[in-house]
C-alpha cells in the first residue's frame, strides 16, 4: 500500500473517530552570500503566529552539507525532504524523522552537473526530479552522486526557441504533465514572464505557453511560483518598484492553462496584506499547505533581519486581505535573505497514544 493511500485512510479514520492530525511544519532556509557561512533550516509549527513564534527545530551543519538551503519540497511517496542548496550547488535528501540538529543526508547530488539550485519539484508518477539551476534539468528521482541530466532545455539566448534566460522557480503541473517556470526576458525590456513546457521537452524547444504583459501585473519582478493541483491554479509572487524605491508586492493567481497577456483571476495586494515592503525586501518564495488550505509567503530582506517574515494567507484570499498568520520577530531567529518556504505534513495522528 502506498504512503499516499495510507495517509488517506488515516485521515478518514480520524474524521470518523474525532482524532486530529499532528501539526504540520513550515520550513525555511536562507542565503548567506558566503560559501564559508552555513545557513540552517528552521522549522515552525504550521499555526505559529506573532512575535512569540519560535522554531521547533533547527537543521544544518557540516554533517548535513548544507550551505545555502533556499528551496525544497516534501515528497510523500518516499516520505523525505528534498533540499536545494544554492551556493552549495547540490540537492540533498533527508528523512523527515531526522530534520533536527546536524543529520547526514540519505543521498546527495553534487556539483558536477548542477549549478546554483534555485528551485526544484518532484514528479513521483514518473520518478523524476525537476530542477532549475540556470536552466531546466531533469534527473532520476533517486539520483545520487554526480549523474548527468536525463534531459535539459538549452539555456537559450536572444532568438533561441526556448527563450530561457534566468529561470528562478519551477512547479510541476500533473494534470497536463507540464512544468511552469518563472523567468525574465532579454534586453531591452527584461520582461517578467512565466513559461510552460512539456515535462518531457529537451533541447532547443519553444514553450507551449507564455504568461507575459502589462495585464498580468508582474511588474518589475515575478520570480516565485506555487501550484495548487486541486484547483489547478498557479500562484505567482511579484512586485513593482515605487518612486521612493519601496516595493509593492503582490500574489497574482492564474488558471494553469493561462496564456499571453492575461488578467489574473485574483490578486492579493494592499496595505493590510503585509506585502508593502522596503526596497531591500522581496518575496523569497511561495508554498501551499493543501491540508489547511493556506498559501505561505516568505519575505526576504538582504539588509535587516527584522524585515524578514513569513506570511500565511487563506488559499482563496483576494484583494487587500490580511494574513492569517505572521511569523516574524527576534524570537523567530529568521535571518536575512530568506529562501522559499517548504510545507511538510505532520507524520503522526495523536489522541490517547494512537499513532
Amino acid at each position: 500500500m502506498s504512503r499516499c493511500l495510507r495517509t488517506i485512510i488515516v485521515l478518514l479514520f480520524c474524521a470518523v473517530n474525532g482524532l486530529t492530525q499532528a501539526h504540520a511544519d513550515i520550513l525555511i532556509g536562507s542565503y548567506s552570500g558566503d560559501v564559508n557561512v552555513r545557513r540552517q533550516i528552521l522549522s515552525f509549527s504550521d499555526d505559529a503566529n506573532g512575535p512569540s513564534a519560535i522554531p521547533l527545530r533547527v537543521m544544518g551543519g557540516p554533517n548535513s552539507g548544507l550551505i545555502e538551503p533556499v528551496s525544497g519540497v516534501y515528497e510523500p511517496e518516499e516520505n523525505v525532504l528534498y533540499v536545494g542548496d544554492f551556493r552549495g550547488e547540490s540537492i540533498r535528501v533527508f528523512s523527515v524523522s531526522n530534520t533536527n540538529g546536524d543529520p547526514a543526508p540519505l543521498r546527495a547530488m553534487g556539483t558536477a552537473y548542477l549549478g546554483q539550485v534555485r528551485s526544484l519539484a518532484v514528479d513521483a508518477a514518473h520518478d523524476e526530479l525537476l530542477v532549475v539551476d540556470g536552466t531546466y534539468k531533469v534527473f532520476d528521482r533517486d539520483a545520487n552522486g554526480n549523474p548527468f541530466p536525463k534531459r535539459y532545455l538549452d539555456a537559450g539566448g536572444p532568438g533561441s526557441d526556448t527563450q530561457q534566460h534566468f529561470p528562478s522557480s519551477i512547479v510541476y503541473l500533473p494534470a497536463t504533465d507540464e512544468i511552469a517556470e518563472a523567468d525574465v526576458g532579454f534586453a531591452p525590456t527584461f520582461a517578467r514572464r512565466v513559461m510552460v513546457f512539456n515535462r518531457t521537452d529537451s533541447g532547443n524547444v519553444a514553450p507551449k505557453r507564455i504568461i507575459e504583459g502589462t495585464n498580468t501585473m508582474f511588474g518589475n519582478n515575478a520570480g516565485s511560483l506555487a501550484y495548487d493541483p486541486a484547483s489547478r491554479k498557479l500562484f505567482v509572487g511579484a512586485y513593482s518598484i515605487n518612486p521612493d524605491s519601496s516595493h509593492s508586492a503582490r500574489i497574482v493567481v492564474f488558471d494553469d492553462m493561462a496564456n499571453g497577456d492575461v488578467v489574473p483571476l485574483r490578486t492579493i495586494a494592499g496595505a493590510a496584506t503585509g506585502l508593502e515592503l522596503p526596497g531591500t525586501s522581496i518575496i523569497g518564495g511561495l508554498a501551499i499547505d493543501p491540508v489547511r488550505q493556506r498559501l505561505i509567503v516568505s519575505i526576504g530582506d538582504y539588509a535587516a533581519a527584522s524585515n524578514n517574515k513569513i506570511l500565511v494567507f487563506a488559499l482563496t484570499a483576494n484583494g487587500n486581505a490580511a494574513p492569517l498568520q505572521t511569523i516574524a520577530g527576534a524570537q523567530s531567529s529568521l535571518l536575512t535573505n530568506l529562501g522559499a518556504p517548504i510545507w511538510m505534513p505532520g507524520d503522526r495522528i495523536f489522541r490517547n497514544g494512537f499513532e
